[in-house]
């Protein structure tokens, strides 16, 4: 089991803050997270293209989608900021 905590506008987006999942890899959890997104804020407009433009930290570590998962892991997904 990893933990997840998720950031910035994917936060607002999808009403998670932090959820418990079972992944061997970091791209295992989009497809949980965007299931969860849907139970959880019914009209979210969150796509997987949305997640998967995410930055991935795991364990305090910038890492990508790739990246193998432990059990106790912490997996951080944040949206990237622009601005100007």
């Amino acid at each position: 089991m990893v933990h997840v905590k998720v950031f910035g506008l994917l936060r607002l987006d999808t009403g998670i803050k932090e959820m418990e999942a079972e992944a061997s890899h970091v791209r295992d959890l989009y497809p949980l997270l965007l299931a969860e997104a849907k139970r959880v804020k019914p009209g979210t407009k969150v796509t997987a293209k949305d997640i998967d433009g995410c930055i991935v930290v795991v364990n305090d570590k910038q890492t990508g989608k790739n990246a193998a998962l432990r059990d106790g892991d912490t997996v951080m997904l944040m949206s990237p900021v622009c601005g100007g």
